[in-house]
């Protein structure tokens, strides 16, 4: 029933993307105005005027794929006198609240703090219900990919983990396609594959299909042969991997839990956000990225922040944002989160002694292609014997 629900959200948004572009009405333009954004964008930005209008504004309202927002409550409200009021919602459940409420014409957000950047961009974006910020003073400290067509404030990553602690020898796997295999059948835990997040990594490994073909023959000592309807080694893989009885959680947390728990015999390998390596606890809870999996440990994705259409409060929208990318960014200050601002990069580079997320062998999303496809994925994951 769950499977058949997400189906026919998936239906439902990616239909919904394909009218294109929306007309700017009357009020929208006279809110653009007034808020400074998207056409109306001044060439210089005066953030004395943008935090003394920040200020009078008084509120600032965030949905947030992030629970950490509420780290940042206390010190922004110290600091500004701006009030966050945050709600922690996945991305799927953020954008399926806010599209209804835009089209209710009910306009109580300010910022969405997002991971499905594939359905921002293909949906939302050309229905101009969000619009892009990117604060003058983060711009020169970011790539270009990561000021548009949204500011990416870090790359955030779904990766393959262990328990270490069970495994002092290092990891029980070297290869994507072990857990194919008989002696992991059913110990392999995986959030719901065509989830927002989710569905990144997986149409990621998809578009690889000459390196897991690569990955299989140096595995197994032969070329791949292809089941029917099958076209390529990375659709068999999928293939035989969910035919491989994968545990499938929507909790990350738990997904982390039930590998690293030092309390157990034979402990799962699972997928999992990289950032969740934060709690791991000595004697408790013990885990790590299989970094040396061939051909990849991890896909990246990047979350966003953006400004709802009419949002009441832009001002203050312009001021966390430039605060989430710059001093606020503590609460994502965790291995496994990498700032797109090179400078607090570089410092957590040092910090976690990890290398920089370009010398790591993480493949990123392209949220264009995640949302091209996604309804073909989902047909695809859909119709896998299970």
């Amino acid at each position: 029933m769950k499977y058949r629900a997400i189906l026919l959200l998936v239906i439902g948004v990616w239909l919904a993307g394909i009218h294109g572009a929306m007309a700017q009405s009357p009020a929208q333009q006279e809110w653009l105005k007034s808020a400074q954004l998207g056409p109306f964008a001044p060439a210089t930005q005066d953030w004395k005027a943008i935090e003394a209008a920040a200020r009078k504004e008084g509120k600032v309202v965030i949905y947030s794929v992030s629970s950490r927002i509420v780290q940042l409550q206390k010190e922004f409200k110290e600091k500004f006198g701006i009030e966050i009021v945050g709600y922690d919602m996945d991305s799927d459940t953020q954008i399926e609240k806010f599209t209804r409420e835009h089209k209710a014409g009910v306009f109580q957000a300010d910022i969405l703090f997002n991971n499905d950047a594939a359905t921002l961009q293909g949906n939302l974006l050309p229905q101009k219900m969000i619009w892009n910020f990117v604060p003058e003073t983060v711009a020169p400290y970011i790539d270009e990919d990561e000021k548009t067509p949204f500011l990416v404030q870090r790359w955030s990553s779904r990766v393959f983990i262990y328990n270490t602690a069970l495994n002092p020898s290092g990891p029980p796997v070297d290869n994507i396609w072990d857990f194919t295999r008989k002696e992991w059948k059913g110990r392999v835990i995986t959030p719901e594959p065509i989830s927002a997040a989710m569905s990144n990594a997986y149409q990621t490994i998809l578009r690889h299909p000459e390196k897991m073909a690569a990955a299989y023959q140096k595995e197994f000592g032969q070329p791949i042969k292809l089941s029917s309807g099958m076209k390529n080694a990375a659709e068999e893989w999928m293939l035989r991997f969910m035919k491989n009885d994968p545990i499938i959680l929507e909790s990350t947390d738990k997904i982390f839990e039930g590998v690293a728990n030092v309390k157990q015999q034979n402990p799962p390998l699972g997928t999992t956000t990289f950032s969740k390596l934060r709690d791991v606890k000595k004697g408790v809870f013990e885990a790590a990225p299989i970094y040396t999996l061939d051909p990849v440990f991890g896909v990246g994705y990047p979350t966003v922040l953006v400004i709802s259409d009419r949002a009441p409060h832009p001002n203050a929208a312009k001021l966390l944002i430039w605060y989430m990318m710059t001093d606020g960014f503590r609460p994502w200050d965790v291995i496994g989160d990498y700032a797109t601002h090179k400078e607090v990069q570089a410092r957590q580079v040092k910090k976690f002694n990890i290398p920089p997320l370009s010398k790591v062998n993480i493949w990123k999303a392209d949220p264009k292609h995640v949302y091209d496809t996604k309804f073909q994925f989902t047909q695809f994951y859909m119709g896998l014997p299970k």
